[in-house]
C-alpha cells in the first residue's frame, strides 16, 4: 500500500491511499485544481483515482468533491447525513456516482476493505476511515472531540495513521477566538488537542510500538508544528521512555509517500 497526506489542516484536507488494485482519496477539502497539482507533483495521475470517501460535510473536507466527481466520473462515498449536509457546497452529483454508506460498517472494493468509524463532531453523521489490504492497515482519524474505544482499537492495529492533534489548549484559551468557539472546539463535538492526542497515543503504544503516527489537522491559529510534536512526544515518552515514530502531516505541502 501507498499512503500520502496530500493536505491536512484547517485550510483543507485530502489523503491518498493506493492498494494493488485501487486508488482512493479521503476528502477533497481544497479546489480540484489544487489537488490535481499536488497529485501530479507525486507522479500520481488524477484520472487514476477510483473513488472518493468523505468524512463529513465541512468545507475544508468537501470543497473540491463535486468538481472532482463530475470531471472524472468516479463514485463519492458518504453517509446519508453527510450527503444532506454537503449538497449545497458541492453542487449536483449524478445519481450513479452518489453512494450512501453506513457509519460503523465495512465495505469491500477489490483487494481492499474500508471501514467507517463514527466520530464525535458537530456535523451530520461524520466518520473516520480505515483501509486494509494485503495484511496492512492505514487509518485516518480526525475531526473528533473524543477518542472512542473503537478508534483506539483501529489505531492499535494500524501500520500508519493520521491522528488529530488540532490545538494547544493554552494557545486556544488565551487566543483571540470568541468564547463560544473556544468551547465548541474543546467540547465532545469539537477537536482533539495535542494533550488529548498524546494521552491517546500513550495507550496505543503499549499495543502498537512500531506503528507510524502522523499528527494531523493542526490549527493554524491555535497550534504550531513543533509544539504539537514536542507535546505529544513528551506525553508518550513519560510512560515508554521514547515516543516512537511520530511525525507531522504538512499544511502547506503534501507529505512524502509512505509504503506499508
Amino acid at each position: 500500500m501507498r499512503f500520502c497526506a496530500i493536505s491536512s489542516g484547517s485550510s483543507g484536507n485530502c489523503t491518498f491511499i493506493e492498494t494493488g488494485e485501487y486508488r482512493l482519496l479521503i476528502d477533497i477539502g481544497l479546489s480540484a485544481r489544487n489537488i490535481e497539482k499536488m497529485l501530479l507533483a507525486k507522479q500520481i495521475d488524477p484520472a487514476s483515482i477510483n473513488a472518493v470517501f468523505v468524512t463529513h460535510e465541512h468545507s475544508d473536507h468537501v470543497k473540491g468533491v463535486g468538481v472532482w466527481a463530475r470531471r472524472y466520473r468516479i463514485p463519492v462515498m458518504a453517509t446519508a447525513g453527510t450527503w444532506k449536509g454537503m449538497e449545497r457546497i458541492i453542487g449536483e452529483v449524478p445519481g450513479e456516482l452518489r453512494v450512501e454508506i453506513v457509519s460503523g460498517k465495512g465495505y469491500r472494493m477489490g483487494d481492499l476493505r474500508i471501514e467507517s468509524i463514527p466520530t464525535s463532531h458537530d456535523a451530520n453523521d461524520p466518520c473516520a476511515y480505515t483501509v486494509e489490504s494485503g495484511g496492512r492497515k492505514v487509518s485516518v482519524i480526525t475531526d473528533t472531540g473524543i477518542a472512542t474505544p473503537l478508534m483506539y482499537r483501529h489505531l492499535c492495529e494500524s501500520d500508519i495513521a493520521i491522528i488529530e492533534s488540532n490545538h494547544d489548549i493554552d494557545m486556544l484559551m488565551k487566543g483571540p477566538y470568541p468564547m463560544v468557539l473556544k468551547r465548541r472546539i474543546r467540547s465532545n463535538l469539537g477537536h482533539l488537542s495535542n494533550q488529548d492526542c498524546g494521552a491517546l497515543l500513550q495507550h496505543v503504544r503499549e499495543r502498537n510500538p512500531n506503528g507510524v503516527f502522523l499528527l494531523g489537522h493542526l490549527s493554524e491559529e491555535n497550534n504550531r508544528p513543533q509544539l504539537a510534536l514536542s507535546t505529544v512526544g513528551g506525553i508518550v515518552s513519560q510512560r515508554w521512555g521514547k515516543s516512537g515514530p511520530i511525525d507531522l502531516t504538512a499544511r502547506d505541502q503534501s507529505t512524502d509517500i509512505y509504503m506499508v
